[in-house]
């Protein structure tokens, strides 16, 4: 019984990560204390650029960096994906605790990549900033960018 409600809450969470796609730029954690950078319409770069003021150059700078992230963080989000299943699997499969738990880890390196990839993209879309931008710009930049390559696309309209 235990290892069904396990199994079931796995594919719920898997679905869950799976349908999110590229949206809101920070529905992983983010939060509290974090300026809104509104619902309006548009890309997550025409909201960023828009609440920041980007001028076109760094508008330009921001895009390469979070296209080069995109490119970086497919192959990533796609094996963390598989491996989601492969537990799921495992404990359907009644595998003992010690595989299980090596699934985990392994699924677990692949997370900490995700967030390394989000984590020095976000240095570098900061670093486009001026200086009287990052008061502000930091924390919608942190936003945008956590979670943001889940997807196929990090720069989807959603």
């Amino acid at each position: 019984m235990l290892t069904r409600i396990l199994l079931a809450g796995l594919l719920a969470s898997t679905l869950v990560f799976a349908q999110r796609g590229g949206g809101g730029g920070g529905s992983r954690g983010g939060g509290g204390g974090v300026p809104s950078m509104g619902f309006g319409g548009g890309t997550r770069l025409d909201r960023m650029s828009e609440a920041l003021k980007l001028s076109k150059d760094q508008k330009k700078d921001v895009k390469a960096a979070m296209d080069d992230a995109q490119k970086e963080a497919t192959p990533i989000h796609d094996q963390i994906t598989k491996r989601r299943l492969a537990i799921a699997e495992a404990i359907a499969a009644g595998k003992s605790q010690e595989e299980i738990d090596k699934a985990v880890h392994s699924e677990a390196e692949l997370d900490t990549q995700m967030t390394s990839l989000e984590l020095h993209t976000f240095a570098k879309v900061v670093a486009v900033l001026e200086v009287d931008q990052k008061p502000r710009g930091v924390p919608i930049v942190f936003a945008m960018v956590r979670g943001a390559f889940l997807g196929k696309n990090w720069n989807s309209d959603q």
